[in-house]
């Protein structure tokens, strides 16, 4: 009697190949605990909180009007924090921007504008994510982060983050020329983006060329 192949034992050669899962599995299954979530986002705060002072220090005479100046490094800061820490570093640079608006002012009547501004600058650089990741295909590690892309990216992220602030701060009352302090800030914020970006982008790089030579 002849036997088919269907007919023969299972062997190691001839087992059916195993189907893979199409959904690969994320990084989602390993998430952090809040607690370490909390302290990474305090930690954002605290550099945050002392690159804004810094920014402040170095370039006092380069300001343009209260809260607007042509040269804003913790724009950038905004940025990165929010690209390589998601949720976390929005929250961070929201705690860190109300502690900054607070050391400034603490009077009651300041609640409302300390917040609100403090939430400004940590959902901007959300935005500018969100379309940079989906339209411009940006990578969470920055690896594909080349010249035309950090200038899209930097354009982006300086617009929205400084029309989103100016709108706020006209609406108050706070400015009177919105195209002018508008136009200004986007300045500033785009100085301080391509600075921390870059600067972001060959330090990944040289780290995994030294870890490449290694081996």
């Amino acid at each position: 009697m002849r036997l088919s192949t269907n007919d023969l034992p299972l062997s190691p050669t001839n087992k059916p190949a195993q189907q893979t899962d199409p959904m690969p599995k994320t990084q989602d299954d390993d998430k952090l605990s809040i607690q370490t979530q909390a302290v990474m986002a305090l930690g954002c705060a605290v550099v945050y909180f002392y690159a804004f002072k810094l920014n402040q220090y170095w370039f006092e005479q380069l300001e343009f009007s209260p809260g607007v100046n042509w040269v804003f490094i913790p724009s950038g800061l905004r940025l990165l924090l929010v690209l390589v820490l998601l949720r976390t570093g929005a929250i961070g640079i929201t705690l860190g921007s109300i502690a900054v608006n607070y050391s400034f002012d603490f009077a009651p009547e300041s609640h409302v504008f300390n917040i609100v501004t403090g939430l400004i600058s940590g959902t901007s650089p959300c935005l500018a994510r969100y379309v940079a990741k989906n339209w411009f295909k940006l990578k969470t590690e920055l690896t594909n982060l080349d010249a035309q892309l950090l200038l899209k990216i930097s354009i982006l992220f300086a617009a929205t983050n400084a029309l989103l602030h100016q709108l706020w701060f006209f609406w108050i009352g706070q400015i009177h020329d919105f195209i002018s302090s508008t136009l200004v800030m986007g300045v500033g914020d785009w100085f301080g983006t391509v600075l921390v970006l870059t600067t972001a982008s060959l330090v990944i790089k040289l780290y995994k060329l030294s870890q490449a030579s290694k081996f």
